[in-house]
């Protein structure tokens, strides 16, 4: 967590009300707190600028605490790394969400262009599937919805953003930190369903309802999204899909969101999944 987030704060305040974390050592003086296999990290900044946080983090986690190098992943720094988060929107819909970082090639928030970190899409649909379980338990009546790829940072351990959104009046309530702990504590979220189809997304708007109605139906659990404004942008769409289906573990093809809004792409997107060898994905 960041400590010039006011949502990652609150996040992190409820994660240490709610459960047993024990202090195990220091990074750049911040706490590092572990529970059983989840360890809390403290950072100044902020998430969107942190490229290479997954090594830091590693790299400190060896040195400066008991954790021996053998619990920690040799295949990436960290075997998952979420970023607990605000969201802000122009629209300021109340709003949880989860999504994966990324740039397709403009960088207006951190990361770099063309480089889409290693997706979780497991664990992102596990997370959304249980945020929504927490928020309809504590009667909360904000939208619970995947973002699409976008922002940074530039890291290489399978990670995604949850967050609360949208407006700064609302990043502090402690019922709203509360539900994102909870689902991040929950057996939904720390034991996901192994037996769910991975795929990417295709087409939709930023908040992709067909890739969330999906995946709350377990159908699929989605890793890296290209929407209609990244597929009509100008940047070439073989490459747009192609990174995504690279950069999501486990995918076994492609959902498509199709619309009058991507109308004039879909011949190139038919092509190019066609020339990757990704299987279009249907629900039966």
């Amino acid at each position: 967590m960041c400590t010039e987030d006011q949502a990652s704060i609150n996040i992190r305040n409820n994660l240490l009300e709610l459960s047993d974390f024990e202090t195990i050592g220091e990074i750049k003086g911040y706490p590092v707190r572990k529970m059983e296999e989840l360890i809390l990290v403290e950072t100044e900044g902020l998430h969107l600028y942190l490229d290479g946080i997954d090594a830091n983090i590693r790299d400190s986690l060896v040195s400066n605490t008991n954790i021996d190098d053998n619990e920690i992943s040799k295949e990436y720094p960290l075997d998952l790394l979420v970023f607990l988060s605000k969201h802000r929107s122009e629209m300021e819909l109340q709003s949880l969400t989860v999504h994966p970082p990324g740039n397709y090639n403009r960088t207006d928030h951190g990361g770099k262009p063309g480089f889409l970190p290693p997706s979780s899409p497991r664990y992102m649909a596990a997370a959304l599937r249980s945020l929504y379980r927490e928020k309809k338990e504590l009667e909360i009546k904000d939208r619970t919805t995947y973002e699409v790829t976008h922002h940074g940072p530039v890291v290489n351990s399978p990670c995604f953003f949850i967050e609360i959104g949208s407006t700064e009046d609302r990043w502090q309530v402690p019922i709203l930190g509360k539900a994102i702990a909870r689902s991040l504590l929950s057996d939904g979220f720390r034991s996901p369903d192994m037996e769910i189809p991975v795929a990417i997304g295709i087409g939709g708007g930023h908040y992709g309802p067909r890739f969330t109605d999906r995946a709350m139906r377990k159908k699929f659990d989605f890793g890296h999204m290209v929407p209609d404004y990244i597929l009509n942008s100008g940047m070439d769409v073989r490459s747009a899909i192609e990174k995504a289906w690279n950069s999501t573990p486990g995918a076994k093809g492609a959902f498509i969101h199709r619309s009058k809004h991507n109308e004039g792409v879909m011949e190139d997107v038919m092509g190019s999944i066609d020339d990757l060898g990704i299987s279009e994905l249907t629900i039966n």
